[in-house]
């Protein structure tokens, strides 16, 4: 078991290589400031091999960066087959940034209680640092920490609604749901 300094060093790594300017689009994107796909990979080759990652940790950990970067169909591939939890919640990810709610719901169902959504809620509220973004976190928090459905239900009413201050702070959720997933992946 790896301690939290060294859990925060490898994380650090991982967002060092493979953070960008910009956070990801609710949607697919694409935006400016991602990586190639190739150029992810060769990043994560070489950040795997320091961390002495499994090869399940390391296609879990790919997944989620490709998917971070706005490359949908590799993250896809490395997923699209898996039915353990985390592969499941990738998955999930996936289809609520494509747009596909109804999917996204049913993946996030077979995932329920993630640790990841825990560890994120500190963070979560934190966030909330306006009216809009309070009212959003409310609806995220029902149950006491952050809810993936009650989120994939406010990124398909940002979708119908666009509202610039829930956009972002929805955007600043979705990134600290991967930061917790990063997290967990190299833990």
């Amino acid at each position: 078991m790896s301690s939290p300094t060294d859990i925060l060093s490898r994380t650090t790594r991982f967002w060092e290589r493979l953070g960008t300017p910009e956070l990801p689009d609710l949607g697919p994107g694409p935006r400016a400031g991602t990586l190639s796909e190739d150029t992810v990979e060769i990043r994560l080759l070489e950040l795997t091999r320091e961390l002495t990652l499994t090869v399940a940790a390391t296609d879990l950990l790919s997944a989620t960066a490709l998917l971070y970067h706005d490359h949908h169909d590799p993250a896809h591939n490395l997923v699209e087959d898996r039915g353990d939890r985390d592969g499941c919640l990738i998955h999930a990810l996936l289809h609520r940034r494509e747009p596909d709610y109804w999917n996204a719901a049913y993946w996030f169902r077979r995932v329920s209680g993630h640790p990841i959504y825990r560890a994120a809620t500190p963070a979560t509220i934190r966030a909330a640092q306006t009216p809009e973004a309070r009212a959003v976190l409310e609806r995220l928090t029902l149950s006491g920490t952050l809810d993936p459905l009650a989120l994939v239900q406010e990124c398909e009413r940002a979708a119908e609604r666009p509202a610039a201050e829930s956009i972002a702070y929805l955007r600043t959720v979705q990134h600290l749901e991967f930061a917790a997933l990063v997290e967990h992946l190299i833990a």
